[in-house]
């Protein structure tokens, strides 16, 4: 390691580094992590327990967001289903550090296969928002895409261009298979990538873009066979939140949002100002096309909406990558590397150890909390018929997502085949499917969040309470502001901010 570049060896230690916050958690926890858990059981179930078939089916087929689903399929035989959970989301990471190193690597061929030091700059946004909140199938795809991007970059095969065509077609579409939005944001930096490659050795836009463009067509082969043979009618999924700009702002600077929001917001206020210097500073040097993917993405990230075919927070899942490539195009020119005219080693290494050293102390802290609010857990009856609810602050759609405990109720499912009310039903996005008309109006998520304090002349929890179905005996409730008491009900337990009821 030297002040402006680290070697392969040091890359290798850090990606390890960046893995050791999840070693403490039981079960790494993330927002929807849960979630994905239950849905997984379900998925290995095949319908052979009474207590889960009557509630819940899982019928495969081809769809766009497989890629951790597959992954269970293969790891919860061998390892058990929980232990599954923490190897996906240490693999997640990894993929996502190592591909940042391995994109830094290809773009500025340093010395030794050196990486310019400020690429540590990008590492802890694998633990951005979309992590965080638990959206497996797209991180782990995108930690596959960089991979992708790297290989596509790699001189050796962008010399015989009918070879990478050729490999690309089925790396495209395991991508896809893995995650639409994931191989979408694979096709633009690719992209970006070749056509500022092809405008370098030609300098004409126009035949450039054209070329690039049949270059990586290999990359849609997926989505055009889709489009010529389309699976059934994924039905009128809503999509809204186009142009909310506040949001937008608020988003890029919560992208390393986890527990404390003042911290978090200097951190991404640091990266975002250390960006804006490398792009400007005379001592380094753009890479054109990670810089071209950064602005395309950052694009993306402001034309789409919040919600896409009822998939949330489509615009944030685009903030840590749009800002890792910005900070992986930048790298040193060739006279500040052996000047070591640089960013201060000492200064990207402190950012990047405080940075990894807040995540692991949030993520015991997590730990701590689900652990204490699972423990009402052995208190449901097996099998039973339950509702969840976590009682969240009145505050503005946005906030809410630093509440974790949004999908505990999938610990109910998992530990104790007892229903839960937030699995995803989403038809063309999801292959479960939940049959229990006797839960309605609380049969999917987002029936488990409700607003638990008074709000505009309401009490929403309780106002939910009085709706719940008479077949329905035992209710959870997790409460993140105080407790209520609640009529009609008894406590049987209470764990933390859990408490479970009966009637």
């Amino acid at each position: 390691m030297s002040a402006t570049t680290v070697s392969w060896r040091w890359c290798l230690a850090l990606v390890l580094l960046c893995a050791v916050p999840l070693l403490y958690p039981h079960t790494p926890p993330l927002t929807d992590l849960p979630a994905h858990m239950a849905r997984f059981m379900v998925q290995l179930d095949a319908g052979r327990s009474p207590d889960i078939a009557r509630w819940y089916s899982f019928h495969w087929n081809l769809i766009p967001n497989l890629g951790t689903d597959l992954l269970a399929q293969a790891l919860v035989p061998l390892i058990g289903l929980e232990p599954t959970m923490k190897a996906i989301a240490l693999l997640i990471v990894i993929l996502q550090v190592s591909g940042y190193l391995r994109v830094a690597k290809a773009a500025h061929g340093l010395p030794g296969g050196a990486v310019p030091i400020t690429a540590l700059l990008a590492l802890p946004l694998a633990y951005g928002n979309p992590f965080q909140y638990g959206f497996l199938n797209f991180t782990f795809t995108v930690g596959l895409a960089f991979h992708a991007l790297a290989f596509w970059m790699d001189p050796r095969l962008a010399a015989r261009p009918r070879l990478r065509w050729a490999i690309f077609v089925p790396v495209g579409c395991a991508i896809w298979v893995s995650h639409l939005a994931g191989w979408a944001v694979l096709c633009l930096m690719t992209g970006s990538v070749e056509w500022m490659a092809r405008l370098d050795r030609t300098g004409r836009p126009i035949p450039a873009l054209i070329r690039a463009g049949l270059a990586c067509s290999c990359l849609l082969v997926p989505q055009v066979l889709r489009m010529v043979f389309p699976e059934g009618d994924p039905g009128h999924l809503p999509t809204e939140g186009l142009f909310h700009f506040d949001e937008k702002l608020f988003l890029l600077l919560n992208v390393l949002a986890d527990r404390w929001q003042q911290l978090d917001i200097a951190f991404a206020a640091v990266l975002i100002g250390a960006i804006l210097t490398l792009w400007v500073s005379p001592r380094y040097k753009l890479h054109k096309g990670l810089a071209l993917a950064a602005l395309v993405l950052f694009t993306a990230f402001l034309l789409l909406p919040r919600r896409v075919y009822g998939s949330f927070y489509t615009d944030m899942r685009m903030a840590p990558t749009m800002l890792a490539l910005a900070v992986l195009a930048a790298g040193p020119r060739l006279d500040a590397v052996k000047r070591g005219l640089a960013v201060p080693a000492a200064a990207v290494i402190a950012f990047l150890a405080a940075r990894l050293a807040l995540i692991g102390v949030s993520m015991g802290l997590w730990d701590a909390q689900f652990r204490a609010d699972l423990g009402v857990l052995d208190r449901i009856p097996y099998g039973t018929q339950a509702v969840t609810f976590t009682a969240m602050p009145c505050r503005t759609f946005v906030l809410q997502g630093r509440e974790r405990r949004t999908h505990l109720a999938s610990f109910a499912l998992v530990r104790r085949h007892a229903f839960a009310n937030d699995q995803f039903e989403m038809p063309g996005g999801q292959l479960i499917t939940i049959h229990n008309p006797a839960a309605e109006p609380f049969r999917v998520d987002p029936s488990t969040l409700e607003i638990g304090e008074e709000c505009y002349g309401a009490i929403p929890v309780l106002d939910s309470v009085a709706k719940v179905p008479r077949a329905t005996r035992t209710m959870w409730i997790i409460w993140d502001v105080p407790e209520l008491p609640v009529r009609g009900w008894r406590v049987v337990a209470r764990s933390g901010d859990s408490v479970l009821y009966r009637r």
